[in-house]
């Protein structure tokens, strides 16, 4: 989900291509358009008031062209009617759009551009209350829709939302000593704020009353950078801005001056049995959130293997865990744990075989075992936002996704999940259908290759050949032919013989897997992930190569079913399929 500008960010006036690139194209669960003020904002509104607030756009069609929408007399009343109807309170602000292409004919084929006027609408959080329709209906967002909660999942919504979540709560101790000001700073940097004087007041030669004003000048700045990161909440004179626990367990230096849970416990078992096993390593990690994730890194990579293996010409270091992945149960389990379960601990076990990180709360809301990888809910949202500033976490709800991901890359076991009424625990198993030489050599495949492709191409590579009967025992009987028929596509397999004697041998581009062709078709690959198209020439320019080339490189991805091409051949676009 791509991140949003607070309403009092927004410039006043926007070209057309700095609007697009302020807000993006997609709708998503804080970002809806609409042409004008229609009644279905009055789903919008109480969906957004539940997932994570955000912004309706008034005066942009449902093909992306700028209509235009002012904040008229009439546009003010109808949204803050509707928003009254909800229970909801908005703030609307008017911005224009210079230079916005109008269409002059039905055919839309000239366009005059001109000065659009915009409406935008920000929806806050609800949090405390549950927000309805006005005819009763308990909405949340799921992508671009508002889509309601049934039965079960709406019974624990409720009860969740009707409590105080754990990040909430105020800090009693309230000091600049108590947080690192290097990770505020990094904070405010990426979201491209003015940075706290780091110097150490202390240390200068000045009178005792100046270095008092040094420090409480340091206390104000704190107070003022905490706030403009979400995670303290500003009060009128005489009453004290308000420090949240969110920002102890992000910026503190020891959290567990806050909250005596606030810290990771790690323990490396030797064996592989269910029970306790002797214990060779323990530690306990309470810092700054980024330190203590590296930190948790850092021990896991110190107790598992590390294998220096060579494929082809390249020498891998592989560790027996994906990093993203472990990355991904470290930043998950600490950002959406139950802060107000005050005596719990994250805990992380290694054992022989597997990772076991082990996070404090039920699962939150309306998610269970079967939907996290589809659906998302932040039981700590000022925490998720600002990982999402820090950039440890890309994009909300993918994380889980991405872990299965990395794991069939190199045909490990999957990460399995139970959750219980008072913990969520996940799983890595470190058991592969390949040796550390094959996973080495698999890493320099694509995405686009698939899980039953890699079994296929690992079988080849370990017997010369493969064969139909030779997958069976690894896959269904009726995915055999079509994961064997699209490699040969791809260019991975090579068909040999005929009817009965048909064998497949590694093809050309798994002969030079991890070579410059690989790397080129991962580039494109990812840049279309990234931007929804590409044409020959901007693939040219992303690879610094011909566009001959890079028009070579597309059709094989689009003749082996991983993308598609729509236009003619001058103006032919590449999407994936």
């Amino acid at each position: 989900m791509a991140s949003l500008p607070q309403l009092n960010a927004i410039p006043s006036s926007l070209s057309e291509d700095g609007f697009w690139r302020l807000f993006g194209r997609l709708e998503h669960e804080r970002l809806d358009f609409k042409r004008g003020v229609p009644r279905d904002i009055r789903d919008a509104i109480p969906a957004m008031a539940m997932t994570d607030g955000g912004l309706i756009v008034h005066g942009v069609a449902d093909d992306r062209r700028i209509t235009g929408c002012p904040l008229s007399q009439n546009t003010q009343d109808r949204i803050t009617r509707f928003a009254a109807e909800c229970g909801v309170d908005v703030q609307l602000r008017e911005i224009a759009i210079e230079g916005a292409s109008t269409p002059k004919d039905p055919q839309h084929r000239h366009a005059s551009p001109e000065r659009k006027l915009l409406t935008i609408c920000a929806v806050p959080e609800v949090r405390g209350r549950i927000v309805t329709t006005p005819d009763g209906r308990l909405l949340r967002r799921v992508g671009g829709d508002s889509q309601p909660l049934r039965g079960d999942a709406m019974a624990r919504f409720v009860r969740e939302r009707e409590l105080r979540s754990g990040e909430d709560e105020p800090m009693v101790r309230v000091s600049a000593g108590r947080f690192d000001l290097a990770t505020i700073n990094a904070a405010l940097a990426a979201g491209r704020r003015p940075p706290i004087d780091a110097d150490d007041d202390s240390a200068s030669a000045c009178a005792a009353q100046t270095r008092r004003e040094g420090s409480a000048s340091k206390e104000a700045e704190v107070l003022r950078a905490l706030t403009d990161l979400g995670v303290a909440v500003a009060a009128p004179p005489p009453l004290a801005t308000s420090v949240l626990r969110a920002a102890a367990i992000l910026f503190a230096t020891d959290p567990r001056d806050v909250l005596r849970g606030a810290a990771v416990q790690l323990v490396r078992r030797i064996g592989i049995e269910p029970g306790p096993g002797p214990a060779s390593a323990r530690a306990e990690f309470a810092a700054p959130f980024p330190e203590t994730v590296e930190r948790c890194l850092a021990f896991i990579a110190e107790h598992t293997a590390r294998i220096d293996v060579v494929a082809g010409i390249r020498r891998e270091t592989l560790q027996e865990y994906p990093l993203p992945v472990l990355r991904e149960a470290v930043v998950n389990a600490l950002a959406h744990r139950d802060y107000n379960l005050s005596g719990a601990t994250v805990d992380i076990t290694i054992w022989d075989d597997r990772v076991e990180v082990r996070s404090p709360g039920s699962l939150p809301s309306h998610i269970t075992k079967d939907n996290m990888r589809d659906e998302h809910y932040s039981r700590n949202p000022r925490i998720m936002r600002m990982l999402k500033t820090l950039g440890l976490v890309e994009e909300y709800g993918e994380g889980i996704d991405r872990m299965y991901r990395e794991m069939e890359a190199r045909l490990l076991d999957p990460p399995t999940f139970e959750a219980t009424s008072s913990s969520v625990a996940v799983t890595l198993r470190n058991r592969s259908l390949a040796d550390v030489d094959d996973q080495a050599w698999l890493l320099g495949f694509a995405e686009d290759v698939t899980p039953g492709e890699r079994r296929a191409l690992i079988v080849a590579r370990r017997d010369g050949a493969v064969t139909r009967r030779a997958l069976r025992p690894l896959m269904a009987e009726s995915e055999v032919s079509a994961v064997l028929e699209r490699a040969v596509a791809k260019g991975m397999l090579r068909r040999v013989g005929s009817a009965g004697g048909t064998r497949y041998m590694l093809g050309a581009r798994a002969v030079g897997a991890g070579g410059v062709e690989n790397r080129r078709r991962a580039r494109l690959l990812e840049e279309i992930r990234r931007h929804g198209s590409i044409t020959s020439a901007e693939a040219g320019e992303v690879l610094q190569a011909s566009a001959h080339t890079a028009r070579k490189l597309l059709n094989e991805l689009a003749l082996a079913g991983v993308l598609r091409a729509e236009g003619n051949t001058r103006g032919r676009k590449y999407r994936l399929a």
